[in-house]
């Protein structure tokens, strides 16, 4: 059995990356089984709205391709079918972000108080549906100060390689600050959505280049880890591309290559939703090793108990 990894030492940069990584060996088991366990009627909502993506490109392909009468009406409703496969794909991965960020946060401050691994996964959601509402609003200041975050990058552009690496610190800051915010009002109890956005900030800004430093590398640790997963199934759709290719088979005559790109699809936004599961609980343990070098805390609690000891 592994042991607990204290997520309030003063670490460096590699000391995070090292710590971070023996939390995962000790609880990547249950990690996935809370992922599997609240995440299974995403799986249903990915799967109806990306086969409602896909019939509808393919009856339009077809509707494009008849001379008939009604092949307009025909077009139409397919278009119709595709926007309402892709609102919906986009509303269930919205939801299923906010579900996963406030699930993998109560984990990690679960983990945190109770000072074991394996926190059970029912334990962590009903931490997490305590402070769904919150998370909402959070979410919705968030699109906010996208829009702002966009002009930005907007203005950027026109700058040349300057105002593209401005760009990417600009961008890593932001994620680093909602992630640091969401996990800040899930961790403590007594906090308000904006009192998190302000901890989140200071936080943020009292070590920015560490922050944004041990988010991109595990980020993409992570991220090449997990998409080696879906090889496989990319090479099976690129073996039936160049098989339709030169049989001259197009997409609408060919039910199983239909199934393949439903099937490729919904994986890989399922590979996306555990991607930002995991990297919540990264910014976690950045949370912790941030608030731990601004106030001390664990520090002054081994120092007071040594003082009890005495």
């Amino acid at each position: 059995m592994r042991k607990y990894i204290e997520p309030r030492l003063r670490r460096d940069f590699g000391g995070i990356i090292s710590a971070y990584f023996d939390f995962l060996k000790g609880n990547f088991k249950e990690i996935i089984n809370m992922f599997v366990g609240y995440n299974g009627v995403f799986v249903i909502f990915i799967l109806v709205s990306v086969y409602l993506m896909i019939t509808g490109v393919v009856a339009i392909a077809i509707a494009q391709n008849s001379y008939s009468i009604g092949g307009s009406n025909a077009e139409e409703s397919a278009a119709i079918m595709t926007g309402l496969g892709l609102i919906l794909l986009i509303l269930v991965m919205l939801v299923a972000t906010l579900l996963n960020y406030t699930l993998s946060s109560a984990y990690v401050s679960l983990y945190e108080i109770r000072k074991v691994n394996n926190i059970p996964r029912k334990d962590a959601w009903e931490k997490a549906k305590r402070h769904l509402g919150g998370i909402f609003l959070v979410a919705l200041v968030a699109i906010g100060l996208y829009f702002l975050y966009i002009i930005v990058q907007v203005i950027l552009a026109f700058i040349p390689i300057l105002g593209s690496i401005i760009s990417l610190f600009i961008g890593l800051g932001f994620n680093a600050w909602i992630s640091l915010t969401i996990f800040s009002y899930v961790h403590n109890d007594d906090s308000t959505v904006f009192g998190a956005f302000g901890e989140a900030w200071d936080l943020l800004f009292s070590n920015f280049w560490k922050a944004i430093g041990v988010n991109f590398v595990l980020g993409l640790i992570i991220q090449i880890s997990l998409m080696a997963l879906n090889i496989l199934p990319a090479v099976l759709v690129g073996v039936y591309i160049f098989h339709t290719v030169e049989s001259g088979t197009s997409l609408d005559e060919s039910v199983f290559g239909q199934i393949l790109l439903v099937v490729v699809i919904s994986l890989f936004c399922l590979m996306l939703m555990f991607i930002q599961l995991l990297s919540q609980t990264i910014n976690a343990f950045v949370y912790f090793n941030l608030h731990e070098f601004k106030n001390n805390t664990y520090l002054r609690s081994r120092i007071e108990k040594i003082g009890e000891n005495i």
